[in-house]
């Protein structure tokens, strides 16, 4: 799986939505080396960062990292000279948020895929989201609270992210009254590497000989077939996080 942990407190320092979603990006990348407070020294490519993140300009990219950088969240590092006396990666020692104290899984393979807008709301989901009841209620005027985000905003990221099918919305019905539906329900959809079985038709004759003429009765059985695939699945109780 393509999961990795993120802090709760990510939505507590304050940040917008495009510090939010390259902090994210960094922390998901594997380090190199650690330094000796901790900070995980990592490389990566401007370009790279501005792709993922879907930032258009390397200047945004670069004002973000600036403003990353006073909130102490990464440390920009002296790029190493190659050997043909060019600068190499730039490096960062990114400040990770502890754990210990409640995290969530995040998905590495959005990224690429969502702008800064989109990934704000899909990080208050994966937040949001309890495995135990296998649910996420938020209504929009709790998200748009929590995120800053108007709530026309809301609804519009919500529904582009169900038509990316990286979310699955269902809405349910009040138990007083049948006719009025309550908040919306979320589901996370993970990817993960299954197997996918394909079936292929083979035709049979079968020789019924409880009647005078033999005749025949066709019937059709199926073999199955395995195939490695990444696919889509809707998140269920084997996925665990950290307290919410």
């Amino acid at each position: 799986m393509s999961l990795f942990r993120l802090s709760n407190h990510i939505f507590e320092l304050g940040l917008d939505a495009q510090e939010m979603s390259v902090y994210a990006y960094l922390c998901s990348l594997p380090a190199d080396t650690r330094t000796i407070t901790g900070k995980e020294i990592i490389k990566v490519k401007q370009s790279s960062i501005g792709q993922c993140c879907g930032l258009r300009s390397l200047q945004t990219v670069a004002g973000v990292l600036k403003r990353l950088t006073a909130w102490k969240l990464v440390e920009p590092l002296e790029r190493a000279y190659k050997r043909n006396r060019q600068k190499g990666t730039y490096s960062y020692a990114v400040k990770k948020l502890p754990t210990d104290s409640g995290y969530f899984l995040m998905e590495r393979r959005v990224f690429g895929q969502l702008v800064p807008r989109q990934m704000v709301i899909y990080l208050f989901l994966c937040k949001s989201f309890s495995p135990t009841l296998n649910d996420c209620w938020n209504s929009y005027n709790d998200i748009s609270e929590q995120t800053g985000m108007k709530r026309e905003s809301v609804i519009q990221t919500i529904r582009e992210l169900i038509e990316m099918k990286l979310i699955y919305r269902s809405r349910r019905r009040s138990r007083d009254n049948r006719r009025v539906f309550v908040d919306n329900h979320y589901l996370i959809v993970r990817f993960g590497r299954g197997r996918i079985r394909k079936r292929k038709a083979r035709l049979h004759s079968h020789c019924n000989r409880t009647v005078g003429l033999h005749s025949r009765n066709h019937f059709a059985w199926f073999q199955f077939t395995t195939l490695c695939r990444i696919c889509q699945a809707v998140s269920s109780s084997l996925w665990s996080r950290g307290s919410p």
